[in-house]
Formats: C-alpha cells, structure tokens, sequence
C-alpha cells in the first residue's frame, strides 16, 4: 500500500470516528431530552391524578350527603308514618337544601299503589288541603293506563319547575323498573341508569337516587317481607349539569374535560359490599357529563379518552359503577413545560460537536505522526530489502545503495557512493541499454525497465531486472535522482526450466494416461461385442447365419483390418472362404491346408517377428504390398481341426498381443458355434435316420407323411404312398445270418434313394418294411416310378463276407389320394392292404389299391390291378 493509500485510508478512519463520537453525543443528547420529558411528563401526570381524584371525592361527598337526607327522610316516615303535604314541604324547607347542598333537581315521595287502590290514591290527594284549601282537584296519575302497580310521586318540593313530575308513575318508565325493584328488594339506596327527567323541558341527562319506605310495624328482614310491606320511596332527582357545576369549581373545568360514564350497576364482594367493578363488562356504557357539551342526548356515543395527560377514576352512586374521566385541556396548568427538555437537547448537540471536532484534531495529530513514521520505516525497509537491490543513482553515478546490491556485486555498502554504474555492469552492451533507460526517464518522466547484466568482483556475471523511477524534487540529492529496484533473475530462470520441464513430463505422464484410457475403453468395447457375438453365434442354425455374424461382428472388432473365414471342405482336401470382412488382397475363395503354415501346425502363425519371413502360400499376395502383414489362426474345436480365420494388417500390428489375443477368442468362440452346430446335426440325424440303412426311420416318417396329407388336403394335389417288404427276408437271415441280412437292408436302402427323386421320402418302416411318400404325384407316375423300384431291386446282387447273394426279390403296396381314399388317415392302411394282395398273389409283385367302401373296407380285391414279375 502506497503512502497516499494509507493516507486516505487513514482519514476515513478519522471521519468515521468522529461521525461516530457525534452520534453518540447527539444520541445521549436525545435520551436526555426523552427522559427529561417522561421524568417531567410523569410528575405532571401525578399532580394531575391526585387533582382528578379530589374532584372525585368531592363529587362521591355531595352524592352521599344527599343519601343522608333521603336516609333521614326514611326515618320521618318511619316515625310518623304518615305525612301530609304541607309536613313534606316544612321538612324541605328546614333542610334548606338548595343553599346547603346545592345540585339537585327535586326531592320526591313516590306512593306504591296496586291497581286497586288507585282511585281511592287519586281521591286521597286530591282531597289533602294542607297546603291549598282547594286541595289538588286536577291530580291525575301520568301517563294514564292500566298496569300491574303503581309508583306514582305524590309530593315533590320545590314543586315550581317540577310541575311535570307531580303524578307521574316512575314504574312507566322501563328504565326505572329495575332501579325501583333492586331499591324495594334490598333496602337500600338505588340509582337508576341515565334518564331524561320529565320535568326537564331541555331533555338533557339526569338521574334519581331513590330509598325504599315500608310502613311501620310491618317486618322488613327479607326480600319477600319488604317487597309487602313497601309503601313507597322517598328520592333525590338530578340534572348531570347542575350537579357538576355545584361540585367542581370553574377554575377546574377550565382547565380539565371531565366526562362521566355510567357502566351499569356494580358487582358486590363476598362480604355484599359493592365494588367499583360492572356486573356486566360487555354492558353498554353511557355518557352521563361532558363538561364541554352543554346538554349531552342519551344516545350520545362514549368516545375514547385522548392521549396524553389523563386520568380515571371510578365511583359506585346508588350501587351503579360511574367512571369519571379526567384529561387536560390545551393551555392549561397541566400542559406540559418543553423548555426545559429543548434546553437539554440543545446543550447536548452543542457539548457533542465540540468533542467531535477535539476528537477529530487529535486524531489527524496522531495519523500525521503516524503517516510519517510509516514512510521512515518504509523507506528503511525498501532500503533494506535482503531480497532486492537498491540504488539511488544521479544520472550514471551512484548515490547510495543497500546491502543487498552490494552483495551482488561484491562489494561493501560504503564502497557504492561515488561509483559509476560502468563499474557494475558487465560490458559496454549493459552500459548501453543503462543509458537508453536513463534518456527514457529523463524524457518522460515516468518509470522504466531495463535488464542487465552485473559483473561480481570475482569475474562472474549474473542477469537482474533493473526497475527505474525518477524521485523528483522531493529526492535527499534534489532533482534528477533515480531510484533503481534490482532483482535477481537466476533462481527465476532455474524455476522457470524446472517449471517447463515438470509440465513436459506431466504432458507426457498425461498423453500416456489418455492412450491407456482409450486403448481401456476399446478392450472394453471389444469384449462386449464379441460377448454379445458369442450369444448369437450359440443360436445360429446353419453355417450361413454363423458366416453372416462372423462377417457383421468382424468388421468392428478389427476396422482397420481385411479377413475372411475359411472351412474344411467335406471331403478335407481344401478349405473353402465362408465370410468375408474388408478387401482382400490376398483374394482366394479356397486353397489346399497345406498352404497354410498354422493348418500344418494347428497353432496361429506368423509365430515371432523372425517367423514374418516365412509367408503363407495363400497370402502371398499380401506381403507382396509393402508394410502389409497376415496373421491367420486355426480353427479348433475339441483337437478336430475346422477351418481358418485369416486377418490382413500391417506387418507391425501382426505383432500386436492385444490384437492377436481378441483374434484367438473370436476363434474359439467360431469354433465352438461350428461344433455345437455339427453336433446338433449329428443327434438330429440320430433321431431321424435308421442306424443300419442311414434312411429315414418311423418316427420321421409317420411326422412327415402327416405333413404331406396336410399339405395334399391344402392344395388338392395327389399324394402317393408305396410300402414295400422284402420278399421271404427271414430265410436270409436264417441260411445266410443277421450279417447278410443287413447287408441286403443297407444295399436295398441305397436302391431306393438312387430310384427316387429328390422331392420323395424313403424311410425303413419297420424290420424288412420300407416307406415310400411321393407328394404331389398322380397313380400313372406313381405306378411307373415304383414299378422302376420293383425291377432295380430284382436286379441286386448283395457281396457280403460269406459270398454274393442274388434273386432278392421285394413286394409292393400303392394307394393315392384321393384316388383310393378321401381321408389321409386311411392312406397307409390301404396301401398295407394293397401289400398284403401282392404276397398273397405270390409276392415279387406291385399291387395298386382299389377305392374304398363308405365304410372305409375294401371291397373288389379280385379287382385290384396285379403286376407279376416280368
């Protein structure tokens, strides 16, 4: 790295350590100022719950203080039992309520009527003159109608501004049911949800605290005791306005949005004391107050309470749960101060960017010493590099140099100074090309290349590379001073010769590998097809289908060679070609085996390199070429020698033990196909052919005359059959011996092939009986061939080992079809019947059957045509 890389390198460092040191100061400056915010935010929150549950508390006092009247009101009644108007209005007025205690609407006396006493209720207050002599004639009960009872307020103080009230029936109103029921049920003072009050013409929001009376002297233990014994209630009506306008100050509302919202009737403890918790939380909330509407609907929506500095508080009214919310107003006492967090911010940033800047002073202090200490010990190192020469040089002379050059040259690093480089350098020719090096730089400025050859002062030379830059003005020695890298080029040639060396023998290791590898896959290859060669040459039939796979398979396993497949003839005197693979130049189709060296020797020939200058008679031909060769292999199975397998290559590849080893199993493997083929003959033969007289024996001959009756029936042509027996054959065995006997059965079975032509069957029937099957041939032909038959057989005179034997004589039975039978299955029994007539006749005789009967019997034997002898 470059004095100017680690420059660069080292002032994004620096900038990054001061971007880092700033924004770690500006994000201390920034959790000071959140937690100043929250530390202040949170005292205010406090000052803010503590204010909101005072005015909590003040509402709850005022609404017990009612609930205090309504008790006392609970023990009038109780003590007196029954009031009239004007007592209700004295005890009213005594309480002096709406200066006392101000923020109610009304005070009631509700009267418990069932629907029959109801007229005599109506006529009771309308009759009560206490306050007014007239009474109050116009008292009705609102709204009217029937129902199952009755909870109508009979007194109502102030009665100005409640006019509405007096006679209405609170138990018309759904709403109130369940307040009036859980009142009368329990005894104590219940609230009833939001209302609208019916004498509140503006229809805003209110409610009613209302206390159960019973009358005096009844029992009011239980529920059921108290629900008897009720009378009424007394109650406390409120309009939500003007009761939170005579609790809370208007300091208080101006700086605070109250809302209150009622949530249903509270759930009580173990112990029956009401919670501030809802029986129902899923009940529906209603808004009771909001202090900045001025006369909030029933269905006035309850919306959630905005953030910031908030409060809530809960308060159980009448056994009903009211939440009261608190939040700040904008502008208010309780908005929070900004000026001390911003103070903190700001002195943070302004505290952070001036330890950045220090830090960033210090830094490029430190990094500028560094750099220099650097490029000293750069300097010293490249100086004193063990590894490569340096010179500063001034034009031709040597200013300085380090150890290593001086030990390149000999010399010591004081002796360099002052030196021309003439001295170093071996010859006039380096001094030359140390010049044209120096005009290069001093004309361009920039660096250059030279090699060089340097002299030691022992006389030896060595070649370096010679690396040239100006220094320019800033040099120790001022303009023009040059330094010089040296590096020693002779370890890198000896690398060098040793590097192309290794890779010659590697290419040559490589070459050798590649010819393996090919010559693998080509022995590989070659067994598969002439495995696969093997299988098909086991299933060949004849010695055609072998020739044409040994000429297919051949032309692969050897494709730059010419050959040919030779077999004995049947008599051995010559070998005749039966495949042929490539051309030939050697082109005989057959020669005598002792032509051929390898069929004298029964081994492969050419044997050895000496053996190529004995040539085969019949491949002369092939060395007659130059460069050619022959290779020829006999064909052996079992030491019975078969034939020849004849290759044409070059006299080089003749020797090739590859090449000869795939000819000698492609030689066995023909060999072993020619003899199993020949043995197959053989049984074949064995099966078929009579031992004695080498004909057809029966089982051929019932197979054979069963196919041509078929054949017959197919084509509608005739099908002649002649069964011949040899005439008092047993007297020959008996005077003469078995030995003459089966002279005379071999020399008539010869007879007989001789007779016929070559489409007819002759076969030995059984003992002294012969078969002859003649398809496709009418009676008169047959008659004549078969009558040739009975004279050549008239003619044979036998030789055997006791003398000649001569008068043989033979009978014959003839029977066509369809001319004598219709069905093939009768064709031998009529010519056996036809056999039969002739040695009864006087045998030496050929009788020719007459047709059948429908029965399938002869009949006209005296009919059938005779042929005597002569």
């Amino acid at each position: 790295m470059g004095l100017r890389d680690l420059l660069a390198t080292r002032a994004r460092r620096m900038t990054l350590v001061a971007g880092a040191i700033l924004a770690a100061g500006l994000g201390a400056s920034l959790a000071a100022h959140a937690v100043a915010e929250r530390w202040i935010a949170a005292d205010m929150q406090r000052r803010f719950a503590a204010d909101a549950a005072d005015t909590t508390a003040a509402v709850g006092e005022r609404l017990r203080t009612h609930a205090e009247v309504l008790v006392s009101m609970q023990g009038l009644y109780a003590s007196i039992g029954r009031i009239d108007r004007a007592q209700f209005r004295r005890y009213v007025d005594v309480l002096d309520l709406a200066r006392r205690y101000p923020g109610f609407q009304a005070l009631q006396s509700l009267r418990y009527v069932k629907p029959s006493e109801l007229d005599a209720f109506v006529a009771e207050v309308r009759g009560d003159t206490s306050v007014d002599p007239r009474g109050q004639p116009d008292f009705a009960v609102q709204p009217p109608g029937p129902r199952s009872s009755y909870n109508v307020v009979e007194f109502v103080e102030p009665l100005r501004g409640n006019e509405n009230s007096f006679g209405f029936d609170a138990g018309a109103n759904p709403a109130q049911l369940d307040s009036l029921r859980r009142a009368a049920e329990t005894g104590r003072i219940v609230a009833t949800p939001p209302v609208r009050l019916v004498q509140d013409t503006s229809g805003g929001q209110g409610f009613i605290l209302r206390a159960p009376i019973y009358r005096v002297g009844e029992p009011a233990q239980t529920a059921l005791q108290r629900a008897a014994a009720l009378r009424g209630f007394v109650a406390t009506v409120y309009r939500m306005n003007d009761l939170m306008r005579g609790v809370i100050d208007q300091r208080t509302l101006q700086q605070t949005h109250i809302r209150v919202v009622d949530r249903g009737y509270a759930k009580a403890n173990a112990e029956g004391v009401m919670t501030g918790e809802p029986e129902d939380e899923t009940g529906v909330a209603t808004l009771m107050y909001d202090s900045l509407e001025a006369n909030l609907r029933l269905v006035t929506p309850v919306a959630n309470a905005p953030l910031g500095i908030a409060a809530e508080r809960s308060l159980v009214v009448g056994e009903r749960v009211w939440h009261v919310q608190f939040a700040a107003r904008p502008g208010s006492i309780y908005e929070l101060d900004h000026a001390v967090p911003n103070l903190v911010l700001g002195s943070g940033i302004v505290i952070s960017l001036l330890i950045a800047l220090l830090s960033a002073i210090v830094m490029r202090s430190r990094r500028l010493s560094g750099s220099l200490s650097a490029l000293d010990a750069e300097q010293r190192a490249l100086v004193d590099n063990p590894l490569a020469g340096i010179l500063f040089t001034k034009g031709r002379r040597i200013l300085r140099g380090n150890r290593r050059i001086a030990a390149l040259t000999g010399r010591q690093t004081d002796d360099l100074p002052g030196t021309e480089i003439d001295t170093l350098v071996a010859d006039k020719v380096d001094a030359d090309a140390f010049g044209a090096a120096l005009n290069r730089i001093r004309d361009s400025a920039m660096a250059t290349e030279v090699e060089l050859h340097i002299r030691h002062r022992d006389g030896s030379t060595l070649l370096v590379d010679a690396y040239g830059k100006p220094l320019g003005p800033g040099g120790r020695n001022g303009p023009g001073e040059i330094l010089w890298v040296l590096q020693d080029k002779t370890d890198a040639l000896m690398v060098e010769a040793e590097r192309r060396d290794h890779a010659l023998k590697l290419q040559e290791a490589n070459a050798r590998l590649t010819a393996s590898l090919t010559a693998s896959e080509a022995r590989t290859r070659e067994i598969a097809l002439l495995t696969e060669l093997s299988g098909l040459l086991q299933s060949c039939q004849g010695l055609d289908e072998i020739f044409s796979a040994v000429k297919s398979y051949a032309g692969h396993l050897f494709p730059d060679e010419a050959g040919a497949l030779y077999l004995f003839s049947e008599t051995r005197d010559a070998v005749q070609r039966g495949a042929q693979w490539g051309t030939l130049k050697a082109d005989i189709p057959s020669f005598a085996p002792d032509a051929c060296w390898a069929l004298r020797r029964g081994r492969a020939f050419p044997i050895s390199e000496a053996s190529q200058g004995l040539v085969c008679s019949h491949a002369s031909a092939c060395c007659a070429v130059p460069g050619a060769g022959f290779v020829c292999q006999p064909l052996i199975a079992q030491t019975n020698l078969l034939g020849l397998l004849y290759r044409e290559t070059t006299a080089e590849a003749a020797n090739d033990a590859s090449a000869n080893q795939l000819a000698t199993m492609l030689a066995e493997q023909v060999s072993l196909a020619i003899a199993n083929l020949e043995l197959r003959e053989q049984l074949r033969a064995q099966a078929i052919r009579d031992p004695l007289t080498g004909l057809y024996n029966r089982r051929f001959l019932e197979e054979a005359l069963a196919r041509e009756i078929a054949r017959s029936v197919r084509t509608g042509r005739p099908l002649s059959l002649a069964l011949l027996d040899i005439d008092h054959f047993k007297q020959i065995n008996d005077r003469h011996s078995h030995e003459a006997g089966d002279v005379v059965l071999r020399d008539i079975g010869r007879t007989l092939l001789e007779a016929v032509r070559k489409g007819d069957i002759v076969g030995r029937y059984g003992g002294e009986e012969f078969l002859l099957i003649l398809p496709g041939i009418g009676l008169n032909v047959a008659e004549q061939r078969v009558g040739e038959v009975l004279e050549a057989v008239r003619r044979l005179r036998v030789t055997w080992s006791g003398g000649d034997l001569d008068g043989i004589t033979c009978s014959i039975g003839l029977a066509v079809m369809p001319l004598h039978v219709d069905e093939g299955e009768d064709l031998l029994p009529a010519a056996d019947i036809a056999l039969y007539r002739a040695k009864a006749l006087g045998r030496n005789r050929l009788v020719v059957s007459s047709r059948t009967g429908p029965a399938g019997t002869e009949t006209g034997r005296d009919k059938d045509t005779l042929k005597a002898a002569g």
